[in-house]
């Protein structure tokens, strides 16, 4: 970000790289001091140099969701920020049709969530320290992709430390089967043998000093909903010896998408998955 305000340069990679944001959350990410009437008033610019356009949402107020061009997805493609290395990634429309509206601005209201704590607390965590549906390689040719791949600078001064996680987004009641196979991906890719099949979770241990914390958000749950829902993942991991054995190696733990965005999350908002303790913040999983 330069200055108070967002950049056209900033908003076009971040929408490139989120496919779906509404003006609410790129001003949360980029807006700085600067009214969210300049937000809108740059996307109505964008719109109009043809860079960007938008859908308007059925939700109460008809709030607008914007996304690129072509001719805003080339401009964007050359900027540095915006390339990705894992050439496996989908593309933002093919991304778009599989997971449709709800899951991309949902994985928005979670990275700014982050952005928000992390600048309250005078810790780091940017505008793009969040990577939707990174693929990583996971066993005998599966691949993991997790919802997002979240990077976040934890502490100040001299005692801060880089902090990583997997985050996954959880349907109550729709959505247990394709979680509990994300959950089996990820133990996966955490029980990865290396080079030469030595060592078990070698393979991860080239990419991350920690195997990153695993974080559930709850989509779709009550507040009277939230043990059950946690009471139901955690059998899933049950069903699963490979899932077991991540859970209870791994920090890991799942929170209400609201309790997330209205608290934060290094809020005692989050239940651990790999034993009954009480709730707390995600870095004290």
């Amino acid at each position: 970000m330069h200055g108070d305000l967002e950049t056209d340069h900033d908003v076009l990679v971040t929408l490139h790289r989120f496919t779906l944001a509404t003006a609410e959350q790129l001003h949360q990410l980029h807006g700085g001091t600067a009214g969210i009437k300049q937000t809108q008033k740059r996307l109505t610019r964008l719109h109009t140099d043809g860079l960007a356009d938008f859908v308007t949402l059925p939700q109460a107020g008809r709030a607008k969701a914007w996304h690129l061009t072509a001719q805003g997805a080339a401009v964007a493609a050359t900027f540095p920020e915006a390339r990705r290395t894992d050439a496996q990634t989908l593309d933002g429309e093919q991304f778009a049709v599989r997971h449709g509206r709800e899951h991309l601005l949902d994985v928005g209201r979670i990275h700014a969530a982050f952005v928000a704590d992390a600048r309250e607390r005078g810790e780091d965590c940017g505008p793009l320290d969040l990577l939707p549906a990174r693929a990583l390689p996971a066993g005998e040719g599966g691949v993991y992709r997790p919802a997002a791949e979240l990077a976040y600078t934890a502490g100040t001064g001299e005692e801060r430390h880089r902090l990583r996680a997997f985050v996954e987004r959880h349907r109550t009641g729709v959505g247990a089967e394709e979680t509990a196979a994300q959950l089996a991906a990820c133990a996966a890719l955490w029980e990865q043998a290396g080079p030469g099949g030595r060592g078990r979770g070698r393979a991860w241990e080239r990419r991350w000093r920690a195997f990153p914390r695993l974080l559930v958000v709850l989509v779709g749950t009550a507040a009277a909903g939230v043990r059950g829902a946690v009471a139901d993942l955690r059998l899933a991991a049950e069903e699963n010896p490979a899932v077991a054995e991540l859970l209870a190696a791994v920090p890991a733990g799942a929170a209400r998408i609201e309790d997330l965005v209205q608290r934060g999350p290094s809020a005692p908002v989050w239940h651990p998955l790999g034993g009954s303790g009480r709730a707390c913040g995600w870095t004290e999983l």
